[in-house]
């Protein structure tokens, strides 16, 4: 995950809750989400990657790569948070609780999606280490407090309009998109990518 509870309380020690309340609230991976839509940026580690197919297994919440392909061969460790993409039902944010060669035990907050097929037919997918810098954890924790202590629970700056099936919503006045404050989300600009697609 971007943060730990314990974390957000380091970061914004205002907040009113405690880190198992945080942890609870389930607003990190929110937030988590949010601040990768905000910024277009997985905030992927350079060089720790591999494509390979794979097989997801829920009840163990294991990933499986083919025989000889091994994890740590391509630098992923225990506690990495990794990125996963083009995969059928799994695509998203995960951390390594443990690894041995092939197989990848997820931690008890992550779970997967079983993707039984073989893998010598299966499709490849993509997976990179997530490296979240310290200073996006601490814009994180910002979002955390003010979802959690100082958010409205109906935002008035939120505007929409809609022309027949189609609609849009945008902002008026100092709020982003999801509400917050420009003066917390604006220290994400260095963060953001733009792509062509």
């Amino acid at each position: 995950m971007i943060i730990t509870a314990t974390q957000v309380t380091i970061y914004a020690p205002k907040i009113s809750a405690s880190a198992a309340t945080i942890t609870v609230s389930g607003l990190i991976p929110i937030v988590q989400e949010r601040i990768v839509l905000i910024c277009n940026n997985y905030f992927l580690a350079d060089g720790i990657e591999l494509t390979s197919t794979a097989i997801f297994n829920a009840t163990a919440r294991s990933i499986v790569l083919p025989s000889g392909v091994n994890w740590e061969d391509y630098g992923f460790k225990a506690n990495d948070d990794v990125f996963i993409y083009n995969s059928y039902r799994n695509d998203s944010v995960v951390t390594i609780e443990s690894l041995t060669a092939e197989t990848v035990i997820l931690t008890s907050a992550c779970s997967v999606v079983d993707e039984l097929f073989n893998n010598s037919l299966g499709k490849n997918i993509y997976f990179s280490v997530v490296r979240w810098p310290v200073s996006v954890q601490q814009v994180a924790a910002k979002m955390i407090y003010y979802d959690y202590d100082l958010r409205d629970k109906v935002s008035a700056n939120i505007k929409s309009r809609s022309l027949g099936p189609l609609s849009e919503s945008f902002t008026d006045g100092e709020k982003d998109e999801y509400g917050y404050p420009l003066k917390i989300t604006n220290q994400l600009d260095s963060f953001k990518i733009g792509r062509v697609f």
